[in-house]
């Protein structure tokens, strides 16, 4: 290549970000700042390849093991830890270090021992004799934990870090309806809105701007109390049509509802579509939330309860909108999750 290292270097960045664009055109950039340390004249410079790793993120392109393989081996002759190669892989750490010369689960292993690992960690095991079978299973089990816990891990690293630190978060701050109104071909509005009746007119204002924004196969997940559902759902179904109601469960936490004096330990997401009531795939309507976090604004919601509401209505690289961004919850975790990002907030104290 005869461009300059920032040039390849931009090309890189704006592949991770572009849909449709291969991942071996993005490798072939990588490797080649790599190769000779260019990475290391990058604007300011790097003097740390596992910061300069953590720029790139590689998560949602399909990578075969052979790819990663051989991407991790480079990186380790960099002195690149495997965390760091890890997070930007979008694997567990484990797995990296099995990469490197650890032994995966084998064929000729035992049925019944393979059997034993998957039950342990929720798989269902096949009702067969063959240790191939099983084993083959085992692998993929095990992935998908290592993906759950690479997750957990980038949450934890990141926890600390404020939504405007962020890169490719964009914060917008003003009423929703103006700030968020260039904003078109929305493939999930995930929002918290605040439930007092005083505020009941925002989910009206809501259920118009999704129905003008949101893509035709596109879903609006909006978090809601009980004490004002049924005017929230008259007022959602003025623009959308009603899909379901998840259960956002809270693991060991129960509120008092002085009004009823009821101990609540749950709270609904309603979803709302632009017409289509079938879900792209099946999805089990309880979701945990298993902290709250109410250090940063008065309705912060929780971390872990966010994640598998992502994970249901969106895909690595589609965008999510948020109109009632408070602390920057939903963003933030939108961002970890490899999807693109974009709020709005009209009061700059709570956000």
């Amino acid at each position: 290549m005869n461009e300059k290292p920032d040039t390849i270097y931009g090309r890189l960045l704006e592949s991770v970000h572009i849909s449709g664009y291969s991942f071996e055109r993005a490798c072939q950039k990588f490797k080649w700042l790599l190769t000779g340390g260019h990475w290391k004249t990058i604007g300011p410079g790097y003097d740390d390849i596992d910061k300069f790793i953590a720029s790139i993120n590689f998560a949602e392109f399909k990578i075969s093991i052979e790819q990663r393989k051989e991407i991790a081996k480079m990186l380790e002759v960099e002195h690149a830890t495997q965390r760091a190669t890890a997070r930007m892989l979008g694997v567990h750490h484990s797995t990296i270090a099995q990469d490197l010369g650890g032994n995966p689960p084998k064929p000729e292993l035992e049925a019944a021992s393979i059997q034993d690992i998957i039950e342990n960690i929720g798989g269902n095991p096949p009702n067969t004799s063959s240790g191939a079978e099983v084993a083959k299973m085992a692998e993929k089990v095990i992935e998908k934990e290592n993906r759950k816990l690479a997750l957990k891990e980038k949450i934890a690293s990141e926890k600390s870090i404020e939504i405007k630190d962020l890169p490719n978060i964009d914060l917008r701050i003003g009423d929703f309806k103006s700030v968020l109104s260039d904003v078109y071909n929305i493939d999930a509005i995930i929002t918290d809105p605040p439930y007092p009746k005083e505020y009941l007119s925002c989910f009206s204002d809501l259920s118009k701007y999704a129905s003008e924004h949101l893509k035709e196969d596109g879903f609006c997940v909006v978090y809601s109390g009980q004490y004002n559902l049924p005017e929230v759902i008259k007022r959602m179904s003025e623009y959308l049509t009603y899909v379901w109601t998840f259960c956002l469960y809270h693991v060991g936490k129960k509120q008092l509802v002085n009004g009823v004096n009821i101990m609540c330990g749950w709270k609904p997401v309603l979803i709302f579509s632009r017409g289509r009531k079938k879900m792209r795939y099946s999805a089990y309507d309880i979701v945990e939330s298993k902290e709250r976090e109410k250090n940063l604004h008065e309705w912060q919601q929780s971390e872990s309860g966010v994640t598998g509401l992502i994970e249901i209505f969106t895909e690595p690289g589609q965008l999510i909108v948020d109109p009632f961004t408070g602390s920057g919850t939903f963003l933030k975790m939108a961002h970890l999750m490899n999807r693109k990002a974009i709020g709005a907030e009209i009061d700059t104290k709570k956000g």
